[in-house]
């Protein structure tokens, strides 16, 4: 079984491919890729394999999320499973000197950027990536204000706070891509 998710080996979508793998008998292979919406278009190059996605996907490049993709594809997606596998811890860290008056994050993470924004009367410019991981990789290459990604990305410097942690939970669905009827 080949199993097409969200790459680089450091984002949970490649975590939760991973536990799954563990946790079932056979043999699997895990694929990533840059961007969901890279697999989604090759879904008809991937018959017979499978798509791992989290329930709380929302795309940067469209106003696509997991229930659009669900309902969308439903001809050519086979819900096989689902399964509960928590995210890394979630943090969100300010720089504190001299930064750009930006804030980076994945979508499916808005809201929690957008709340502490809010909270704070901050009027940061959010900008939205693939992943938390390239989240994080921008804020560093921009100087930008604040981020939020996985703990474990973080090398966290004197001019850095974290702001904010989070532990969610999530909901990971697992289908198998199907030949599309057309």
């Amino acid at each position: 079984m080949i199993i097409h998710t969200l790459g680089p080996e450091a984002t949970d979508s490649c975590r939760a491919a991973q536990h799954y793998e563990r946790t079932q008998p056979g043999d699997i292979r895990i694929e990533l890729h840059d961007c969901f919406e890279n697999i989604i278009e090759h879904f008809n190059d991937y018959q017979g394999d499978c798509f791992l996605i989290p329930t709380a996907f929302k795309s940067c490049h469209t106003h696509l999320d997991w229930a659009d993709i669900h309902y969308t594809h439903l001809d050519q997606l086979k819900l096989v499973t689902c399964f509960c596998y928590a995210l890394d811890p979630l943090v969100l860290i300010r720089r504190l000197r001299l930064a750009a008056n930006a804030a980076y994050t994945h979508p499916s993470t808005a809201a929690l950027m957008k709340d502490y924004l809010h909270s704070i009367q901050d009027d940061a410019v959010i900008h939205y990536t693939d992943s938390k991981y390239l989240a994080y990789q921008n804020y560093r290459r921009v100087r930008a204000r604040y981020v939020i990604t996985n703990q474990k990305n973080v090398q966290l410097s004197d001019n850095e706070k974290i702001e904010r942690t989070y532990t969610p939970d999530m909901v990971w669905c697992l289908y198998q891509i199907l030949k599309k009827n057309r």
